[in-house]
C-alpha cells in the first residue's frame, strides 16, 4: 500500500513540474516579445560610397519627409523615398560627375561632399543643392575648380530626371570646409554660405549666393578672405546671434574670441539672419 500511495505522489508531482515547465515555457514567450513591441530598430540602407552627409526634406510632395546623401567618393549623390511608414527602401542615385558618360572613372569623381534639400525659388516645392568639390590629383599642374548647382523640384518626377534651375556655378575655391543654406536677407528666398580654401590652402574665403538666382553676379558676395595664419574656419551657420533670448549657437566650451559674426546688413520686421563661423587656430602654414 505504501509503494502505491508513494507512486502515486511521484506521478502528480511529475504532473506539477510538467504544467509548471509549461507555464514558464509560454510565460517566456510573452516576456520574450515585449522588448519587440516596445524598442526601436535599426534599419540600414545602401547609398552610394562615403556618405559624408544627409540631409532631409520632402522631394515628392506627400508630405512625408525623404532623405539625401552626399558622396565623398563617388559620381552619385543619393536620395531615399519614405514610404509613409518610416521605410526608405526606395532609392535613387543622381550621377552629378562632370563626366556624364557611364564609362566615367576614376579621375572623374565628382567628391559632392555636400546636398540640402531647400526651396530655393519659393514655389512651394523644394529643390536639391549640392556641392560638388571634384578630386584633386597628386602631380596635377591644372586646378580642378569645385561646383555648386541646384536642381529644380518637381512633385511628379524622379529625382534623376528633375533638371538644373540655371547654369552651374564654377567656384575657384574649391576644397570646402563647412557649409549651410537659409534665407540671410529675409526674401523669402533660400541663400548659400559656405567656407572654403583655395587649391594653395593658404587662404580661407567664406562666400555668399542669394536666391533665388545664385548665377546671378548681383547675388553673390564678394569672398570674404580669412588667411589661415590666423586660424582655420572649420564650423559655419546662419542664424540668430542672442535676439529674443535665442540660444548662443555657440558650444558651452567654445570661447567668444574664436568665433566671428558676419551680420547680412538687413535690418526688417523679423530676426536678422547672421553667418557665424568658428575659428580653430592660430595655425602656421
Amino acid at each position: 500500500m505504501m509503494n502505491v500511495s508513494m507512486n502515486g505522489n511521484r506521478k502528480h508531482g511529475s504532473g506539477r513540474r510538467a504544467v509548471g515547465l509549461v507555464f514558464l515555457m509560454l510565460t517566456s514567450l510573452f516576456v520574450s516579445a515585449v522588448p519587440y513591441a516596445s524598442a526601436s530598430h535599426t534599419t540600414q540602407y545602401a547609398v552610394q560610397r562615403d556618405p559624408l552627409y544627409i540631409t532631409i526634406g520632402d522631394l515628392d510632395c506627400d508630405g512625408d519627409n525623404d532623405i539625401g546623401s552626399g558622396s565623398g567618393f563617388g559620381h552619385f549623390i543619393s536620395f531615399l523615398y519614405n514610404d509613409g511608414n518610416g521605410g526608405f527602401a526606395d532609392r535613387q542615385d543622381v550621377q552629378i560627375s562632370n563626366n556624364d558618360s557611364y564609362r566615367a572613372g576614376f579621375r572623374d569623381v565628382a567628391d559632392g561632399n555636400r546636398v540640402e534639400i531647400a526651396d530655393v525659388d519659393g514655389d512651394d516645392v523644394n529643390d536639391i543643392i549640392y556641392y560638388q568639390q571634384n578630386v584633386r590629383f597628386v602631380g596635377e599642374s591644372f586646378i580642378r575648380p569645385a561646383n555648386l548647382t541646384v536642381l529644380k523640384g518637381e512633385c511628379d518626377k524622379r529625382v534623376n530626371e528633375w533638371e538644373e534651375m540655371f547654369d552651374t556655378i564654377t567656384v575657384i575655391n574649391p576644397y570646402l570646409a563647412d557649409f549651410d543654406v537659409g534665407d540671410i536677407n529675409d526674401d523669402g528666398y533660400v541663400d548659400v554660405a559656405f567656407s572654403s580654401t583655395d587649391s594653395t590652402f593658404a587662404n580661407q574665403f567664406i562666400q555668399i549666393y542669394k536666391g533665388p538666382d545664385y548665377s546671378l553676379p548681383s547675388n553673390q558676395h564678394a569672398p570674404i578672405s580669412v588667411p589661415l595664419t590666423s586660424g582655420y574656419y572649420q564650423y559655419l551657420k546662419l542664424g540668430n546671434w542672442n535676439e529674443d533670448l535665442l540660444e548662443n549657437p555657440l558650444p558651452a566650451n567654445q570661447s567668444q574670441e574664436s568665433a566671428r559674426i558676419w551680420t547680412s546688413g538687413y535690418s526688417g520686421p523679423h530676426h536678422t539672419m547672421q553667418v557665424w563661423a568658428t575659428l580653430r587656430g592660430p595655425m602656421t602654414t
